[in-house]
């Protein structure tokens, strides 16, 4: 393990005692309070939401230090198209609107409502796309990953964060770290349409090209 790593779970162990002493101590004073109808207890905010957070949260930080992990994720902006723009993080699916206000994704904020994607087969018709960011990350995904890591905002650093915790919840990190991107690829297609196999019926990159991706960005083959 790197130092770095260690220092992050170090880290997270001190946090999650922290969290995990004050849940006690808070839960202990309620029960005393609350005799009776149990309203403290009732009114009380569940510990473990903020635990699991707290987690997920190290995780991601621990994994954002690693080289292969940051060259996936260059291989995912190559395969959505969004690294051929002025500015990856302000991509708006359709490449129609530009992300002005990075507080949120801009279909929270209002700024953009989504683009039709009718044009890719009558299955589509009357659809659209909230797809935003440098990894076209749709509405109700952003949320999920909002949620589970408490992110801020939509900013660069966020919008990184979110994509690595969809990489780890398919199950792929481990791949991606040990350089076996095409089985990294093979576990993420189903998040990312773009990739090869995601069979969404969207245009979707050949694995040769997404593999001289992730090596241009520094990334190391197992």
């Amino acid at each position: 393990m790197k130092p770095s790593h260690i220092a992050l779970a170090a880290g997270a162990g001190i946090a999650l005692a922290a969290l995990l002493h004050r849940s006690a101590d808070a839960l202990a004073a309620s029960n005393a309070e609350g005799e009776g109808d149990g309203s403290s207890v009732l009114d009380y905010v569940d510990p473990w939401a903020a635990i699991s957070a707290q987690v997920e949260s190290y995780q991601t930080d621990a994994a954002m230090q690693d080289t292969n992990t940051a060259a996936f994720l260059s291989l995912i902006a190559y395969s959505e198209g969004t690294d051929r723009q002025r500015d990856p993080y302000r991509v708006c699916y359709g490449y129609k609107h530009t992300i002005a206000d990075l507080t949120d994704h801009p279909s929270v904020t209002g700024e953009w409502k989504g683009e039709s994607i009718a044009n890719l087969g009558p299955q589509y018709a009357g659809k659209v796309s909230t797809a935003a960011g440098r990894y076209q990350l749709i509405k109700p995904t952003w949320l999920e990953c909002k949620r589970a890591l408490k992110l801020p905002d939509f900013s660069p650093d966020s919008q990184d964060r979110a994509a690595v915790y969809l990489i780890k919840r398919r199950g792929a990190l481990d791949a991606v770290r040990a350089g076996r991107i095409a089985d990294a690829v093979d576990a993420c297609r189903q998040e990312w349409a773009s990739l090869p196999g995601a069979g969404y019926g969207q245009p979707e990159r050949k694995m040769a090209a997404l593999i001289d991706t992730f090596s241009a960005a520094g990334g190391v083959l197992a």
